[in-house]
């Protein structure tokens, strides 16, 4: 069975360290061509345009060539297939070139995959609907913040060789 098989690495471009991404690319043009450098986002009922545009000393802008913005359901490594528990928002730029998804239970439904190594830079975009309510609001209430929010006391430099809390006595 497909879903149980990742795709093959192309043999004249073999790489050991190779991550076969699987996803749809979000970057194309009003004409449904690939763009390098936009995409379209939903937005409620609009529709929001994210670009990118490479800097060289902030003069000089750069129009990038093969960058990939899309979503990513999943991957194989190693032999193996692996879902994202939930889709991510990537901007990469690949080591292989983009093809029609084979492998991994992804054949035959409108994905493509590419190619990348261990060490190629991908940005993650972290993104959410919603009203404000909940995206501000309601996130912040206790039980819903990050672990680390709650120990939110601090250390104060050592006196006489300990280290005190703040807020607290010290003897």
């Amino acid at each position: 069975m497909s879903s149980d098989i990742p795709a093959p690495p192309s043999a004249q471009n073999y790489l050991p360290d190779q991550i076969m991404l699987y996803g749809v690319r979000l970057n194309f043009d009003n004409l449904g061509k690939v763009s390098h450098r936009t995409a379209t986002l939903p937005l409620n009922e609009n529709l929001l345009r994210m670009s990118i545009v490479k800097k060289r000393d902030d003069v000089e802008p750069i129009i990038p060539t093969k960058e990939v913005i899309a979503i990513v359901y999943g991957y194989a490594f190693e032999g193996q297939c692996y879902r994202n528990d939930k889709p991510k928002l990537l901007i990469f730029h690949p080591t292989t070139g983009e093809t029609a998804a084979t492998g991994c239970g992804f054949d035959d439904l409108g994905y493509v995959m590419w190619g990348v190594t261990k060490k190629t830079p991908i940005m993650e975009l972290a993104t959410s609907t919603d009203f404000a309510e909940e995206i501000i609001l309601n996130a912040n209430l206790p039980g819903n913040r990050s672990p680390n929010t709650y120990g939110n006391s601090f250390m104060l430099a050592h006196r006489g060789g300990r280290l005190s809390r703040g807020g607290g006595s010290q003897s």
